[in-house]
């Protein structure tokens, strides 16, 4: 099955960054950048929001279809990947759990009921990402979503047109920015990301897209007493 390189990196690497935002400058010479806006970052507790949100993970070879489910807590986000195995009936699943109150990610292997902690930001430093707000905005499961756009790139030299849709309904106060394995912004301006878009130097595209969203308590999720430290 072919994969892009960013799923390739994000399948093997785990590491957390802050997303890094672009300053509108003073005498630039494209008329076109004055369009760009910053919204002021607001904790907005009405819109707080904890649950699961179901994406799926595509790429432009139709046979890639991956899923993953963010669980979002009160102070800790939980990531759950669904990797299909070669059999049909077959499905291995990763999870890491951000713990943002001591800057912690928790490495959970259901098959032996193990887990091990890591730095967030332990893994892989390099990664830059460059995105703003240049008034665009889209939907996504019928909520408006302001556009982040710009460009990631990698420690290796790669660099990625990049994109992000917000959620102007659902907030994590607990921190402005996460960013799952420092290639994935789960969280920008406090705002929940609910769709991701990479394009690489060969024009390779990879799509991270909210699929469904379900409130409630999400106490259990970030439990630990079945597993015992590796």
């Amino acid at each position: 099955m072919k994969k892009t390189l960013l799923l390739l990196v994000l399948f093997t690497s785990c590491l957390s960054a802050e997303a890094q935002k672009k300053k509108k400058g003073k005498n630039v010479p494209n008329p076109a950048a004055m369009d760009y806006q910053q919204p002021e970052a607001v904790a907005d507790t009405a819109t707080k929001f904890t649950g699961v949100i179901k994406y799926r993970i595509t790429t432009d070879d139709a046979a890639d279809n991956d899923s993953m489910f963010i669980v979002f807590g009160s102070n800790k986000i939980r990531v759950t990947m669904f990797i299909p195995g070669s059999r049909p009936d077959q499905q291995f699943e990763n999870n890491f759990i951000a713990n943002l109150s001591d800057s912690t990610l928790i490495l959970l292997d259901k098959r032996t009921g193990t887990y091990k902690t890591e730095r967030l930001d332990t893994r892989n430093a390099g990664t830059e990402m460059e995105l703003g707000y240049f008034k665009k905005n889209g939907q996504i499961l019928k909520i408006s979503c302001p556009e982040y756009s710009g460009q990631m790139k990698t420690p290796d030299g790669e660099v990625y047109e990049a994109a992000a849709l917000v959620s102007k309904q659902h907030s994590f106060i607990s921190a402005m920015d996460y960013n799952f394995l420092n290639i994935q912004p789960v969280v920008l301006g406090y705002k929940i990301v609910l769709g991701w878009r990479t394009k690489t130097s060969t024009n390779e595209s990879t799509y991270i897209i909210a699929y469904k969203i379900e409130p409630g308590n999400t106490d259990a999720y970030f439990d630990l007493s079945a597993y015992r430290p590796k």
